[in-house]
């Protein structure tokens, strides 16, 4: 893979990303080229997205618990010294957040913008005029707009309210940059509705311009991902037939499923050569890829593994007695590269995201088949004339390629009720790992009373010393009795589900005010 030259790219690279991009054409040095041909915008396509690590999200909705010792964490944060991860482990609304968010350029927020600024927004703004193939031009342009609508998407769903189409004109959203915002202006933070207008239009002008692939290659954006961006943006403006059209589309594109039940996908995981799922990066669930850049360690919560059916091959390839992936009964203590945790007398999944050379890959805040199934689902339980057998129909297509045959049973389910709490369940387990179980919560929370969900959670804790299982630390560490129970609760209106502005950026930008007070 080529990448562009960084040396006359690097001023645009150190731009506060929470400003947005720029015209910088007019500091290329002399006798240089940048930008101005269309195989050197192109180039900036070839990103892999590494900073988008929405481990936040995933903390919130209980499907993960940091992999430290947390009892250590809620300590400190009862006495006082309160982090991003202890707020969102203990569901505490009295904690200011904004002081205790990262830089922009470190977190979600500097990343999303960062996407918008230095790949779609250059690339929108100089196209036209390069030089080169006018048929590459136009797919790369209409790339740009589906990542700047996706990005923004992404933006206003961690930082806003979600849409709820009675208050959505005045609710509070996030900038929407487009590609002239002036380097040394500052940002005008958009309504939600605005800003779901903006993310239709660009969507819009992708798709107009005809000129997407169906099969991309890597991690570059296909018609399939684009019709996908707009069946889940219409989902959330509660436009179901729309979004059903748009996810037909996508899944005319591509259809296609991973199948869990392939033995080829359980190999030895290395050093302990324990038989593991392999998540192939780019499978062809996949409809637009994010590498993750780093290894990352979870521990399931008993919440979310008791959503699993108990024969789904997930747990079958994780579920290992004496192994590093082993349940957690009785308190054990994992540690990995001083990473620990402590729960006692729960079970709770030891759980690996992989980069580099292992083989589990999520593609933590992207879109994939899977979710379309799981779109049309919604869409089809929406309304009076729910068609419930239709529905159950999709999700059980999803199911039966998920479970073991040997233990495979369908739903079953009669009413309206027991079919949003089985698309719930199944959306849950598809989406572990990711970002996408936060969104939907917090737009299945906004308003509606029977798709609302009030999260409870109850953690048993072991206390600070450990003695080895059987004398020996290569099985695992017990806890030293006794242990501390902590109970909390989520409300469906938690100001907790709007993630605030980063401080550094609220500072520098006055428009930026944050969307829960």
């Amino acid at each position: 893979m080529r990448t562009i030259d960084l040396k006359y790219y690097r001023f645009f690279l150190l731009l506060p990303l929470f400003i947005g991009c720029s015209d910088f054409t007019d500091i290329t040095p002399k006798g240089q080229s940048i930008l101005n041909k269309v195989e050197e915008l192109e180039l900036l396509l070839n990103d892999e997205y590494t900073q988008l690590q929405s481990w936040e999200a995933m903390y919130l909705v209980n499907d993960n618990i940091p992999a430290q010792n947390i009892l250590d964490l809620i300590t400190r944060h009862e006495n006082g010294m309160p982090t991003v991860e202890s707020v969102l482990l203990t569901w505490d609304e009295t904690v200011d957040r904004t002081t205790i968010t990262q830089d922009p350029q470190q977190n979600l927020y500097g990343a999303f913008y960062g996407v918008i600024g230095r790949i779609a927004n250059p690339i929108i703004a100089n196209v036209d005029q390069a030089t080169g193939s006018k048929t590459k031009a136009a797919q790369i342009k209409a790339e740009a707009y589906v990542l700047r609508a996706f990005f923004h998407y992404l933006a206003v769903n961690f930082y806003a309210r979600a849409y709820n189409p009675a208050t959505a004109a005045g609710d509070g959203g996030v900038p929407y940059m487009l590609e002239d915002f002036p380097i040394n202006g500052l940002a005008e933070k958009r309504t939600v509705q605005e800003v779901y207008q903006f993310i239709l239009e660009d969507l819009e002008s992708a798709l107009e311009l005809d000129a997407l692939p169906e099969n991309p290659a890597g991690m570059r954006v296909g018609k399939a991902f684009a019709y996908a961006v707009k069946a889940k943006v219409l989902m959330a403006m509660r436009d179901y037939a729309g979004a059903d059209q748009a996810a037909i589309a996508s899944l005319a594109i591509n259809d296609r499923l991973l199948d869990h039940r392939d033995d080829r996908l359980a190999i030895p995981m290395p050093p302990f050569d324990i038989p593991f799922f392999e998540r192939p990066r780019f499978n062809e669930e996949e409809l637009f890829y994010q590498v993750s850049s780093f290894t990352m360690r979870y521990i399931f919560s008993p919440d979310l593994l008791a959503s699993f059916d108990p024969n789904d091959l997930m747990l079958k390839y994780g579920e290992l007695e004496n192994n590093v992936a082993t349940y957690l009964t009785g308190g054990v203590l994992l540690n990995q590269g001083g990473n620990m945790t402590s729960l006692a007398g729960v079970q709770a999944w030891f759980h690996y995201v992989m980069a580099g050379d292992f083989k589990i890959h999520y593609s933590i805040n992207s879109l994939t088949t899977a979710d379309m199934y799981l779109t049309r689902a919604e869409c089809l339980l929406r309304g009076e004339d729910a068609n419930i057998p239709a529905a159950m129909e999709i999700l059980e297509k999803l199911r039966e390629r998920r479970i073991d045959p040997a233990g495979y049973t369908p739903l079953n389910v009669s009413t309206k009720t027991e079919a949003i709490a089985a698309l719930k369940q199944v959306a849950r387990c598809e989406n572990f790992a990711t970002s996408k179980n936060f969104i939907d919560m917090k737009r299945w929370n906004a308003t509606e009373p029977e798709w609302q969900t009030t999260l409870t959670k109850t953690l048993t804790l072991a206390p600070q010393g450990f003695m080895p299982r059987g004398g020996n630390p290569m099985i695992g560490w017990d806890p030293i009795p006794p242990v501390t129970t902590k109970s909390y609760t989520l409300r469906p209106d938690s100001p907790l589900w709007i993630f605030p502005f980063p401080q550094a950026a609220t500072n520098y930008n006055p428009n930026l005010t944050q969307n829960y007070d």
